[in-house]
């Protein structure tokens, strides 16, 4: 682990000064360690270090703002200790016209833009949590201000914090061989034909070749999208020597935006408009049992998605039912057309092709790879913390 601890100025018999040197030489028998201050030129030591963790100790610092925004748009996960600045009186009571002034010009933004926000004491975190400004606080007491703490418990502390701010941001850590895993693994695992020969050689050999880290966030992914039980059938099918990762054990904040967790195997519409469902009765048979399930699941999809809650277990609840039933593909189009959803309905054939590598002659309708399409991706599957 790569670690740069930013702050304003390190000075003698100053007590952040000293709580930062005490850590940062702990922390060194389990990371590399690079301390920065306003003086240094922040970006190019980003460059250089390439960190994982950027750990900025200061509050009210227009430095130390621009060098979050930096840090971040280099993809490190960064945290924050504001070592009380944020305290009730020192809002209200010192400076308060310019502190509010700066409260809306960069330090809300700055507090908001951070991966977590690390403090020395329950009171502080207590204080922040009523504040409102973030949710993923935690506490590690500083061996300056509490003697029942060495320095090594607090580094071993703050690497286990450093760790599951990681470990909830991990899909930005994914490489493209993982990223192409997935469809491979999703189209395995949703087989219900014979498993002579059911995965082309070259994907095979990408999965072959993904080490325990990579296996670790593939089945954390798995977990967050609500696939890990296809995703485990896969590597039963194909015999893959997986780790075994206890993916349950390992820590992490709560999603920022949880995706939906009910599941599309109900048969009727999510939508309370009756037009809606009406749409549905009048263009329908009773016998069209199939049609009538594909094109409430594509309705529901669609308003699971203007939400951004829209999971790969959905995709694969479709895929299921359009890939492994009989049925007459000109009735359903005309049934999407007649519930308006034709255009969007092609949309997520497309993502059906990209996720789970549905095949062409499979396909009710043709794939539709435009602007919608991408921002349904972006939307609900793009890199989340």
């Amino acid at each position: 682990m790569r670690i740069i601890h930013y702050i304003d100025t390190v000075k003698d018999n100053d007590l952040l000064s000293d709580h930062l040197r005490h850590l940062t030489t702990a922390e060194q028998d389990y990371a590399k360690v690079t301390t920065t201050s306003r003086t240094d030129d922040f970006r190019k030591i980003i460059k250089q270090e390439n960190p994982d963790i950027v750990h900025i100790h200061a509050c009210w610092n227009y430095q130390a703002s621009l060098r979050t925004q930096w840090a971040a748009r280099s993809g490190c996960a960064v945290v924050l200790s504001p070592h009380w600045g944020l305290d009730d009186r020192i809002r209200s009571h010192e400076q308060q016209a310019t502190k509010f002034m700066k409260s809306l010009l960069y330090q809300y933004k700055t507090v908001h833009k951070v991966d977590a926000m690390l403090v020395t004491s329950e009171k502080e975190r207590q204080t922040l949590l009523r504040l409102g400004w973030k949710k993923r606080i935690d506490v590690v007491p500083s061996s300056i201000t509490d003697s029942s703490y060495s320095d090594t418990i607090m580094a071993q502390m703050t690497i286990g914090f450093y760790k599951k701010v990681l470990d909830t941001r991990y899909q930005f850590a994914m490489t493209e061989m993982e990223k192409l895993a997935i469809p491979s693994l999703l189209h395995t695992g949703l087989t219900q034909e014979s498993t002579h020969n059911i995965m082309p050689s070259d994907q095979l050999l990408n999965l072959r070749s993904l080490n325990p880290e990579q296996w670790r966030r593939i089945l954390l992914y798995a977990d967050d999208e609500g696939i890990r039980d296809i995703i485990d059938r896969s590597i039963e099918l194909i015999q893959l020597n997986v780790p075994n990762i206890v993916t349950a054990d390992i820590s992490r904040y709560k999603p920022m935006a949880p995706k939906e967790e009910q599941t599309l195997e109900r048969k009727e519409l999510i939508s309370k408009s009756p037009i809606s469902r009406q749409r549905l009765i009048d263009n329908t048979h009773p016998e069209e049992t199939v049609i009538r399930q594909i094109a409430t699941m594509l309705f529901n999809i669609r308003l699971i998605q203007r939400k951004g809650r829209l999971s790969l277990r959905h995709l694969a609840d479709l895929y299921t039912v359009i890939r492994y039933n009989d049925y007459d593909e000109d009735r359903l189009q005309e049934v999407l057309h007649h519930m308006r959803i034709s255009h969007f309905s092609r949309r997520i054939i497309q993502l059906l092709a990209d996720k789970m590598h549905l095949e062409e002659g499979f396909m009710p309708i043709s794939p539709l790879n435009d602007r919608g399409t991408r921002s349904i991706t972006r939307q609900n599957f793009a890199q989340r913390q």
